[in-house]
């Protein structure tokens, strides 16, 4: 577990790979994921890596600056839908294909980027949609 924004900065920062690798699989508790975006924001990024980082901090990294940061919870797996649904209406393409490609992005937001302005996001939702059509059917 890690302990501290101090040990996440310094787990990062050491050029390890298995330091790295603690780092995107060990938990922490919500007062270090909350030290870190608060105090530590060239680590946000980072904190998008982790598979265990709680959805409030995801919820806090929504809206964050760093187009990266956004683009890496647009891809998360386990995003909580609400949050996926904000990142459908984000400003950059990056975040909204990421978004478009998601599994688990919800329907109506799926919709609403089939009519997005560029086409490679308009083709990944679109695809995302026949695959659950397709599953409704089969199912």
């Amino acid at each position: 577990m890690i302990e501290s924004a101090a040990e996440f900065v310094r787990l990062r920062l050491s050029g390890d790979s298995a330091d790295f690798r603690r780092i995107k699989q060990e938990d922490a508790p919500l007062d270090v994921w909350l030290d870190i975006v608060d105090n530590h924001p060239e680590m946000r990024f980072w904190v998008t890596f982790n598979r265990s980082v709680p959805d409030e901090v995801l919820r806090l990294l929504v809206r964050d600056d760093d187009w990266r940061v956004r683009a890496n919870i647009a891809g998360r797996k386990k995003a909580p839908e609400d949050v996926l649904d904000t990142l459908s209406r984000d400003d950059h393409d990056a975040v909204v294909s990421s978004v478009a490609g998601n599994p688990v992005t919800p329907t109506d937001a799926l919709t609403r980027l089939s009519r997005h302005p560029w086409e490679q996001v308009r083709e990944k939702a679109l695809e995302q949609l026949q695959e659950r059509q397709q599953e409704a059917t089969d199912g």
